[in-house]
């Protein structure tokens, strides 16, 4: 009895320790809902960004800072990268450096071809310069051959703010975002700024060439705006496509007021830098704004406030889990590692919120922790960088843990 007394007040002394020295201490990653549970699915991965399943029992990772691809094979991560990129990176967060991933067949997590093309978007380190550049790869089985250039998109001035992550619509076509480079021009809504500078925008392009898409809004207003889909964002860490209307959703980090989840229409304009978060909460109006032929302001699908960078978001394409998820949101946060859903209005246009939840939620804004808690499923994954489906019908989730020198795992969320 007096040596679990003992036990008992040296581990109060430690966590003491640890909560004076203002380190956050995660649970074990654990959900409300008692129908599901976490499971671990690898471990010893370095400050990951991204995911993407290369067939069913393989996953490829990006590691953000050491430029490498890690391949984990039925669960067990490869000792060797499969490919190593001349990246350039800053700090262990932020920013530049490997960042997104893009399977070619990867919207039917059902279907895989034989030899899929993976795109990959990382900074990349240049004798004289750096750029933000998409290529396009063949797998062979084995590794990632034959690079081939997409999009050579700019780095500078940043180094923050370089966006990065792609995604395969239904159309076929690739979407990618990269953030304002801390630039201030017209696509950032300035209007006596410079005039388009790739960057703040959001790109549709064919994705085996990089050309722009067909229908894009922007097509007859320049050759470099042909490429673009959306703009007026401060940056991203969040891409996806609804699966059942093929329409594109993103998520946006605010400075301090707000982080976003945003439906983008053809023609998007986010609002940055004018503002974050619904337009009603801010002193502007769309007349403010530096708008386009065929561009429109539309107001966040869902904000947060404070800012807490939201990052991946994914449509729950599976019935695995209970008809309550399918084909619904899931997305998460760097700061805290907390896990949200959202249940989609009939029209997939915005969420619905159930009789039992938060009342002011209805107005679309979560205002602090305890609204917020409302549509928190998951907590303890220590940050979270990337969700999506796998072909086995159960949630992934990448993780990115700050407090641990960016040590990185992949967790499953399964029926229990």
């Amino acid at each position: 009895m007096k040596f679990e007394i003992l036990s008992v007040l040296f581990l109060l002394i430690l966590i003491m320790l640890g909560t004076q020295r203002g380190s956050v201490v995660y649970a074990d990653p654990s959900v409300k809902d008692s129908n599901l549970k976490v499971e671990l699915v690898t471990q010893g991965l370095a400050s990951p960004t991204s995911m993407a399943f290369i067939d069913r029992n393989n996953i490829l990772v990006l590691e953000k800072n050491s430029g490498q691809v890690r391949l984990i094979s039925n669960g067990i991560l490869d000792k060797q990268p499969i490919l190593k990129l001349n990246v350039d990176h800053t700090t262990l967060t932020c920013c530049r450096g490997l960042l997104g991933i893009a399977v070619t067949n990867s919207s039917s997590p059902s279907v895989f071809e034989n030899k899929p093309s993976v795109l990959l978007y990382y900074t990349e380190k240049l004798d004289k310069d750096v750029r933000n550049r998409v290529y396009s790869y063949e797998w062979n089985g084995k590794s990632l051959v034959t690079p081939r250039l997409i999009l050579d998109l700019p780095a500078t001035p940043g180094p923050n703010h370089p966006g990065g992550k792609l995604v395969i619509g239904l159309d076929k076509y690739l979407y990618t975002i990269i953030g304002d480079l801390n630039n201030e021009g017209k696509l950032q809504n300035i209007k006596d700024g410079p005039n388009v500078t790739d960057s703040s925008v959001i790109l549709r392009v064919n994705a085996t060439d990089g050309s722009p898409a067909k229908g894009n809004p922007f097509s007859g207003l320049s050759v470099k705006m042909g490429k673009y889909y959306g703009y007026g964002v401060r940056n991203s860490f969040g891409l996806a496509i609804d699966p059942v209307t093929g329409a594109l959703w993103d998520t946006e980090n605010g400075d301090k007021d707000f982080d976003e989840i945003n439906l983008v229409k053809p023609g998007f304009n986010s609002g940055w830098k004018q503002l974050m978060g619904p337009i009603s909460k801010s002193k502007i109006s769309t007349s403010d704004l530096v708008n386009f032929s065929h561009s429109q302001y539309s107001d966040p699908v869902f904000s947060i406030t404070p800012s807490l960078g939201i990052t991946a978001i994914d449509f729950f394409n599976s019935t695995k889990l209970g008809d309550k998820y399918y084909n619904n949101i899931f997305a998460g946060d760097i700061t805290h590692g907390n896990l949200y859903f959202f249940t989609l209005n009939t029209n997939r246009s915005g969420f619905s919120f159930g009789e039992d939840t938060e009342h002011d939620l209805l107005d679309s804004v979560a205002n602090g922790e305890k609204e917020l808690s409302e549509v928190t499923l998951g907590t303890g994954f220590g940050g979270i960088t990337d969700i999506m489906t796998g072909p086995d019908g159960f949630l992934y989730v990448l993780t990115f843990d700050q407090e641990s020198h960016g040590q990185g795992k992949i967790y499953r969320i399964i029926h229990s």
